[in-house]
């Protein structure tokens, strides 16, 4: 067996840039997720081991029962404190050493959705916490502001996110990865199954205009904003999308308006059977490569241990005894080489098929292996460049 030690320039550490496309339906209060069915499983409520609508992240424990889930675990030392986030400091205090702490799989979130109302005068902490982040996007569009003014129609007009009615939609970062792709959010509104209202980032400034309006007079307002990098919609839009319809969105009986959207994942028991909603966007997945390159130099890797390399025509019986085992010095190697003549062989030449690559680690332990789709035949006036590459 012949070993190549990699030399610089053959290992690359890339990154790969995904973009998974995700497509939320909501109706009543389940979510649906990129059109899937909710299948049951043979040992669990559905096959995914995780609500309807939500993301497994790692798909771990699919399909498993729930005395049966495997689950991430840690030995306790000497130390006094042990400080892992899912403890309370009771359990973590005067451990005795080799006690196995558990954690908790399957990891699990989907896209959340809450209301702030403008008459609550009390200061909303949530909001409050992403106003530096809402100015800090103000370079980009004029409608990225939490308080301030802002353009409307021909004028401008004062707003404070703190004093008026807004639905915050958050996509956790097990969705969105590394961030929403600039552009690609897109929100309908449904009542009865026909399309009121849809609001698109045409321009890629985190605005959200609305196009395809039940009421085309409304088409081309900013209904909201959508903060792509940390997974944040903020939808303000208050005129309504229609006129002949009312349902009950929560605060109370008003028809559809964009501040009402998904409102039945508000977590308050909202029931909306006339009206459904889609979220479409895409993600930012980032995925690291290694790519490895291997040689097979001219003249090199032109003979095998495989038995069938020795021609089996020739006398290649070892010698054993009483002080050791003994194999022929001039043993024949098969001459697999072809003739355009019938009954004959042309030429004798070395020649291999390369099916695998073995990879190992600085103590020769083997590590990983390659598989060619097809055995390579290697001559020995052949040289050839192998490229492995591994997602990380």
């Amino acid at each position: 067996m012949s070993f190549y030690k990699f030399k610089r320039g053959d290992i690359l550490l890339n990154t790969l840039t995904a973009r998974p496309e995700y497509n939320f339906f909501i109706y009543d209060q389940n979510r649906y997720i990129n059109n899937k069915d909710v299948i049951s499983g043979s040992y669990s409520l559905n096959d995914t081991n995780v609500p309807p609508g939500y993301v497994n992240l790692y798909e771990l424990n699919v399909n498993r029962a729930s005395n049966d889930l495997s689950y991430p675990w840690i030995y306790s030392s000497e130390n006094k404190w042990l400080r892992l986030s899912n403890l309370s400091s009771g359990s973590q205090i005067n451990l005795p050493p080799g006690t196995k702490i558990k954690g908790s799989y399957p990891l699990s979130s989907s896209i959340q959705n809450y209301w702030f109302s403008g008459s609550d005068t009390s200061t909303k902490l949530r909001l409050e916490s992403i106003r530096n982040i809402v100015n800090y996007y103000k370079y980009v569009g004029p409608h990225n502001i939490f308080s301030g003014s802002i353009p409307e129609g021909s004028g401008w007009r004062t707003r404070d996110l703190n004093r008026e009615d807004v639905r915050m939609v958050t996509i956790p970062a097990i969705i969105h990865g590394g961030g929403i792709k600039e552009g690609t959010v897109s929100l309908k509104y449904y009542v009865s199954g026909t399309l009121q209202a849809q609001l698109v980032d045409e321009n890629r400034r985190g605005e959200l205009k609305q196009v395809s309006g039940a009421i085309s007079a409304n088409d081309g307002k900013v209904a909201g904003i959508v903060l792509y990098k940390e997974g944040i919609i903020l939808l303000t839009g208050s005129w309504a999308l229609n006129t002949y319809h009312t349902e009950n969105y929560g605060p109370f009986t008003d028809s559809p308006r964009w501040k009402y959207f998904a409102s039945t994942l508000s977590g308050s028991g909202i029931s909306t059977p006339s009206s459904s909603y889609a979220l479409d966007f895409k993600a930012t997945e980032k995925i690291p490569n290694l790519t490895m390159l291997t040689y097979a130099n001219r003249g090199e890797l032109n003979y095998s241990n495989n038995p069938t390399f020795i021609s089996a025509s020739a006398t290649n019986v070892p010698s054993t005894g009483s002080l050791g085992y003994y194999e022929k010095e001039d043993r024949t190697v098969k001459n697999i080489v072809s003739s355009s003549f019938t009954q004959t062989s042309g030429s004798f030449e070395k020649i291999t098929y390369i099916s695998k690559i073995g990879i190992y680690d600085k103590y020769k332990n083997l590590i990983g292996i390659a598989n060619m789709a097809n055995p390579v035949r290697k001559r020995e006036q052949d040289s050839y460049t192998f490229k492995l590459k591994i997602d990380l």
